[in-house]
């Protein structure tokens, strides 16, 4: 766009940089509007989710307020006569709008979208709106109004199919004593919370959803998006139940998931009045690889362990390819495996009776925490670094959550995600899936390790497998 404006510019007039910007940025409004709804034509034709097109969002806006200041610096240059002086409302509707899109662009830098989120995005669907007001009203007095309907048609056509899926998913008899209005709140770490509704609608393992819960969020209709932590399907093999659990577990930490956490904490496990909006996200197929490498930190578990329990469901179903899955799970706390000891385990067992192998390895990364002891029988082998309980209650406690599966790893420590990747990548008959969700140190370490020599051309025409990266990631917190 840049380009644009300063092509074929020489000997030119300022007011030539002024309008060719103005013209330049206003067209941009439909995409930037588009890049920035849950629902667009974009991801429909490309298969990339609208967490991952909210970079070329930020960056798009960004240009247009570029592009815009050129706009607006070039007419202060050039002079403001009595004809475009501030005496003119749409002037100073013009001025408005700019002010409005430039404070929304500053409080939308990472920092301030990370720590004050809610703040945010209020303040952003607050200024931008301002901006849009103010900005047709100035294009309009030069017959250039219509630059800003079709950023508004796409705007609608978002928000009406959002509002149409809200309501087909939430469909259903309603009240807090009825599951389909309620979702079911439950404490299962001391910073950790396992949500629960009940709906008739199917998603794809590691799709995301936005949950809206009334009586927690500050305001009734904030809706916060979280990733999907069960699958649609039973693992026997069969579509299950038509009424689908749809889990998600969440991590208290500030705003929102800290009401949540503290609701939880008072309340024990109840119900609340809840919402689904959703499935959203692109996430992989992975039936098609040979080798499936699913590497998770903290509650980035959520991503890859539907997508190890659709590969057992597929299994059992006899529609998957793959033959060899490592489950890879750092946790900071022994606590923690609380989270999902009870699917693991009915994941695990389900295995069994398939040619997939599962390998699951997790990795316990506390300083001082006492390591579970895994349940022995008759073909298990214990894993270096493990510990004994430190109390038989905790063996008591473990043994009923822990599953026993002869290729289970507990570690204390942290994974060396090289000799993960490269044991994997070795071993492999076929191409090789690595999925990786978590902090982004953990996506930048996997990142650079296969930008390596380890997957590199060379290596693959020598007979490698080829390596496929997926990394889940929210484009509006990146």
């Amino acid at each position: 766009m840049l380009s644009l404006t300063l092509t074929n510019s020489f000997d030119l007039e300022t007011w030539f940089f002024e309008d060719r910007a103005a013209h330049l940025a206003s067209c941009q409004l439909p995409f930037i509007v588009a890049l920035a709804g849950k629902n667009n034509i974009i991801s429909l034709l490309t298969g990339i989710g609208h967490e991952k097109l909210n970079v070329l969002h930020r960056a798009a806006a960004r240009t247009c307020l570029v592009l815009l200041w050129i706009h607006a610096l070039c007419r202060a240059v050039s002079g403001l006569a009595e004809k475009f002086d501030f005496s003119h409302a749409w002037m100073r509707w013009g001025a408005t709008g700019l002010a409005a899109f430039t404070l929304a662009t500053i409080l939308s830098v990472r920092f301030v979208r990370n720590a004050f989120f809610e703040f945010f995005l209020v303040t952003h669907i607050i200024l931008v709106g301002i901006f849009i007001i103010g900005g047709y009203l100035h294009a309009r007095a030069v017959n250039f109004g219509d630059y800003f309907w079709p950023a508004l048609v796409v705007w609608a056509f978002d928000r009406v199919l959002r509002t149409a899926r809200l309501l087909w998913n939430n469909r259903g008899r309603g009240g807090i004593d009825h599951e389909y209005g309620t979702a079911t709140v439950e404490l299962v770490s001391s910073d950790t919370i396992r949500l629960t509704l009940k709906r008739k609608f199917r998603w794809r393992p590691g799709q995301h959803a936005y949950v809206v819960l009334p009586t927690v969020s500050d305001l009734p209709t904030e809706a916060h998006p979280f990733t999907i932590a069960s699958i649609p399907t039973s693992l026997d093999g069969t579509d299950g139940p038509n009424e689908k659990d749809v889990v998600f577990l969440i991590r208290g930490r500030r705003g929102f998931t800290g009401r949540l956490r503290e609701h939880a904490n008072r309340h024990g496990q109840t119900r609340v009045p809840a919402f689904v909006d959703g499935p959203y996200g692109c996430p992989p197929d992975l039936s098609g690889y040979s080798t499936c490498v699913l590497i998770a930190g903290g509650s980035g578990v959520s991503y890859t362990l539907p997508l190890l329990l659709d590969l057992v469901h597929r299994a059992r179903a006899g529609t998957s390819e793959v033959r060899r899955v490592i489950f890879v799970w750092a946790v900071r706390e022994a606590d923690h495996l609380e989270w999902i000891s009870k699917t693991l385990y009915e994941a695990l067992t389900a295995a069994q009776s398939t040619s997939l192998i599962v390998e699951p390895n997790i990795y316990i990364t506390g300083r001082t925490c006492p390591l579970p002891e895994i349940p022995r029988d008759a073909t298990y082998a214990p894993s270096d670094g493990s510990s004994t309980p430190t109390s038989p209650s905790e063996v008591e406690k473990f043994d009923k959550e822990l599953p026993v599966y002869s290729a289970l790893k507990i570690v204390h420590g942290r994974p060396s995600i090289r000799r993960v990747l490269q044991e994997s990548i070795d071993s492999s008959a076929g191409p090789v899936s690595v999925d990786v969700a978590g902090p982004s140190s953990l996506s930048g370490s996997v990142s650079r390790i296969l930008s390596s020599k380890l997957t590199s051309p060379a290596s693959v025409l020598k007979g490698a497998p080829s390596v496929t990266l997926h990394v889940e990631t929210f484009g509006m917190s990146k």
